[in-house]
This record gives C-alpha cells, sequence and structure tokens, in this order.
C-alpha cells in the first residue's frame, strides 16, 4: 500500500480551449479595429471564463492523495487486480470529474469518479497486466480532471515503491505421463512421518508413544495395545536447471524462459503430488521441501532468477557429483536443445525435451 508518493504536476490547454482562445485574440482584434466598449466587455468577460477554468482545473486534484492495495506475487500474463483509493483533503472543494489512467497504458482510462466528496474518498479497481517474469514496481497513476468546463486539462502523476513478483507461468502436467520418462519410475519412496492412517493393532513395546495406546481395548483384553499408523513416504526429485548463457543462440532469453517455466510447472505439479522437490542452478539453491509454502519458496526463486556468471562452464560440467542425492531422481533442464537427451555426467537422469512433457 502506498504510504508516501511522488507527484508531478502539469496541465495542458484541449481542444476547446484554443477555440476559446482564438475567438478571444479574434474578439480583441475587432475590439482594437472598431473601439467598440461592447466588445471590450464581450472580450472580459471571456477572458474571466478562462482564466476561472484554469484555475478551477488545478483546485479540482489540490490535496488529492492515493494509496493502492494490490498482490504482492502474480503468475506471469495474468491480469493483477489493484485497488486504487482516492481521497480528498480539501476541506470546502469536492474533486470533480476525476479520471485515472495507468502510465503503462496512456490515453486509456482505467477508473472515472464524477465526485469525490471534501474529506471523503472514493475507490476504483484496476488491472495490470506483467508479460515478463521477475521484479517490477507498479505502474504510475495519473489523476486527470478537465472540470469545470473541459478547456483546460490537470494532470496529476503519481509514483510509488510498491513492487510486485511476478513468477513465471505454470501450466499443468500429466503425471502419468511424467512416470513414463525414462529414470522416473525408479523415484525411491522415503519415509518422513508416522502418517495418519490406521493400519492395525498391536501389543504396546517399550518405546512405543503412550498416546497410541488404546486404552478401552487394553482394558477388555489385560494389556496394553497401541494403534499402529501406516508410514507415510515421498519421493524425492532434484531439478537441475542450466541458465548457462549461449551466446552463439539468437532465440536464448526465449529459450531461457521456456525452460524457467518448465522447471515451474514441473515443480509445482510433483509437489501437489506429495513429491519432495529441490531445484539447484549453478549459483542458486531451492532446499528440499514439501507443500504449498515451498511451492511459493520454489516460484519466488524462479522469478528472481537470472543467467549464471560468463565463467560457469556450458552444460552441466559445473553439476557436481557431490550435489546429487543417492535416494532421489535428477531431472535436468536446458535452454540449449543440443543438451536435450544427454545422459548427466554421472549416467543417472538426463536433459529433458520439452516436448515430452506434456500439458494436461
Amino acid at each position: 500500500m502506498i504510504s508516501r508518493v511522488k507527484r508531478f504536476r502539469r496541465r495542458r490547454i484541449l481542444g476547446p480551449g484554443w477555440v476559446f482562445l482564438a475567438t478571444i485574440v479574434l474578439g480583441l482584434l475587432a475590439a482594437w479595429n472598431t473601439g467598440n466598449n461592447l466588445l471590450y466587455i464581450v472580450v472580459g468577460g471571456l477572458s474571466s471564463f478562462l482564466l476561472m477554468s484554469f484555475l478551477l482545473a488545478g483546485w479540482s486534484l489540490r490535496r488529492v492523495r492515493i494509496a493502492r492495495e494490490g498482490p504482492s506475487a502474480i503468475h506471469r500474463g495474468e491480469s493483477a487486480p489493484i485497488a486504487l483509493r482516492i481521497e480528498n483533503r480539501k476541506w470546502i472543494m469536492p474533486a470533480v470529474s476525476v479520471r485515472v489512467e495507468s502510465v503503462a497504458r496512456p490515453g486509456v482510462s482505467a477508473a472515472y469518479l464524477p465526485k469525490i466528496p471534501p474529506q471523503r474518498a472514493g475507490v476504483v479497481r484496476m488491472t495490470e497486466v506483467f508479460e515478463r517474469r521477475g521484479v517490477y514496481p507498479l505502474p504510475g497513476i495519473e489523476l486527470i480532471s478537465g472540470f469545470p468546463f473541459g478547456l483546460f486539462e490537470r494532470r496529476v502523476r503519481m509514483r510509488d515503491s510498491v513492487e510486485v513478483v511476478v513468477y513465471p507461468r505454470v501450466v499443468s502436467i500429466r503425471t502419468a505421463l511424467f512416470e513414463q520418462l525414462p529414470g522416473a519410475r525408479d523415484v525411491p519412496k522415503v519415509a518422513w512421518g508416522e502418517g495418519s492412517e490406521f493400519f492395525s493393532l498391536r501389543e504396546y513395546l517399550p518405546g512405543d508413544d503412550i498416546r497410541r495406546i488404546v486404552w478401552r481395548v487394553s482394558a477388555r483384553v489385560g494389556k496394553l495395545i497401541v494403534r499402529e499408523l501406516v508410514s507415510e513416504t515421498c519421493r524425492n526429485v532434484v531439478i537441475v536447471l542450466d541458465t548457462v548463457p549461449r551466446e552463439e543462440m539468437p532465440d536464448f532469453a526465449d529459450r531461457f524462459e521456456e525452460a524457467i517455466e518448465l522447471v515451474a510447472s514441473l515443480a509445482v505439479t510433483l509437489l501437489n503430488e506429495q513429491y519432495t522437490v529441490s531445484i539447484v542452478t549453478p549459483d542458486s539453491r531451492v532446499a528440499p521441501g514439501q507443500g504449498v509454502t515451498h511451492i511459493h519458496s520454489v516460484l519466488e526463486m524462479l522469478a528472481r532468477l537470472g543467467t549464471a556468471d560468463d565463467s560457469t562452464p556450458g552444460g552441466f560440467a559445473w553439476f557436481s557429483i557431490w550435489d546429487r542425492t543417492e535416494l532421489a531422481t535428477h531431472l535436468f533442464v536446458s535452454p540449449d536443445p543440443q543438451e536435450w537427451g544427454r545422459r548427466a555426467p554421472f549416467g543417472h537422469g538426463r536433459t529433458l525435451d520439452p516436448a515430452e512433457v506434456v500439458r494436461a
């Protein structure tokens, strides 16, 4: 939300104002040539009308403040809903005929308020669309008013430091087809918790958790009986992303974004299927994790991810054998088509071809 903004004010005369001004000039020339006092009175009235329009256009947007609230993160290409609160802090004069424009879309009205009474506020809603992944400030806002006669236009541009994180685009991937990829069936299952599903009853053994004792059954059979639960298991997947730039590829930027979106889609799909997922790049890591919180961590990392240092060796030569985990399957993703289908340096896992990963 905005608490302090930078304001840029400017006025400009509109088309009807130029016509009005030309009429005044012609009337003044006619008064000089004829010496008719009535023409001077008419010119004076028109000039007063023009001056009043100029002053009121400025007063309409004086002491007007805005505050806006938007999402902290969105996906690329999605519409970000933004609530804009316009407050008129004047004591007497209302803010009249206030039009809202986004600096990113000049000339396109995002909202309109016919009147904001003094010491009141109006709330409007608008949307912004970000076509690139990354971290961006919200575009500036312009408040525009042509009050009262539409001869002059007053613009107040307001900027702030509010930022939005733009996640890569995520699409659903068919898990069944993922299981058919070479090596994906061999993903080992690792026990990580007791679980919550009932399995059986058995006699108490020293060291068992007393909270699992079934007291009614124990009283009936005359010995301690505990409830045994199904152990929960998870499957570990490490997604290895090559971010080394390729100067010989003219479309590397587009391929790079495609690779990041593929990693994001794989990670989100696997995390929703109770996998444990980690991501490794030449200069960053995301530790293994599960659940919705880990999805946000993965997307946050991918939103801020850039290319690696030029000194990093190409391909997956930078990926050390010490980085791999025996109890995990490695999926390799590269923006370079020459890497697709290649086996990993240690012979486990290979670089995915995006065409193999079918969207749901």
